[in-house]
């Protein structure tokens, strides 16, 4: 039991390493190298923690983001960006419809529209289509954080924790440029 524990605080606090990673790249400039190495980093690592934690809808998401923060590193036409990120959330919704997460979850349902959203956000070039890209990461990320309440607070799944707070600050610079 002793060594449960430990891996369940030294998984806890990878995630919590992985989070810092993305919430400071969220105030970093935006398509700079090191947001870009930030996101895929922060994403990959934060995947990996919901993986071993068995958290299948978190595991999506997190496959969607790194996903999305590679293909920040490429210059391909947004055309096939769109494609792309669709096609990786059409396809995480797929598996765990397959999974059962559904069934297992309601919940999940405000999650994976969360993860459409933020698959558009991460085709979207903010640059070209502010008001796409912000309104795209604001509601994503209200509906993963609601999604991430309800299993911290009512499921009491420790881990939600951390897709709470990040979910919540990535909210803030969409909700910024929306205002400014």
């Amino acid at each position: 039991m002793a060594t449960e524990q430990k891996h369940a605080k030294l998984v806890l606090a990878v995630g919590i390493f992985a989070m810092a990673l993305l919430v400071i790249g969220t105030f970093i400039s935006g398509g700079s190298l090191l947001q870009k190495i930030l996101f895929v980093i922060g994403a990959s690592v934060l995947g990996a923690v919901a993986y071993f934690n068995k958290q299948k809808m978190f595991t999506v998401l997190q496959t969607v983001a790194t996903i999305g923060a590679v293909l920040a590193f490429t210059n391909l036409a947004s055309a096939f960006r769109y494609g792309i990120m669709l096609s990786v959330a059409v396809g995480g919704v797929v598996y765990l419809v397959k999974h059962k997460q559904y069934k297992e979850d309601p919940w999940s349902t405000i999650a994976s529209l969360g993860l459409v959203l933020f698959a558009i956000g991460l085709a979207t070039n903010p640059v070209l289509l502010p008001i796409v890209w912000s309104l795209a990461f604001m509601f994503g990320g209200i509906l993963v954080a609601s999604y991430s309440a309800v299993g911290f607070f009512k499921n009491k799944i420790k881990i939600a924790a951390i897709w709470l707070i990040l979910n919540l600050l990535l909210t803030v610079n969409p909700i910024r440029l929306l205002l400014g």
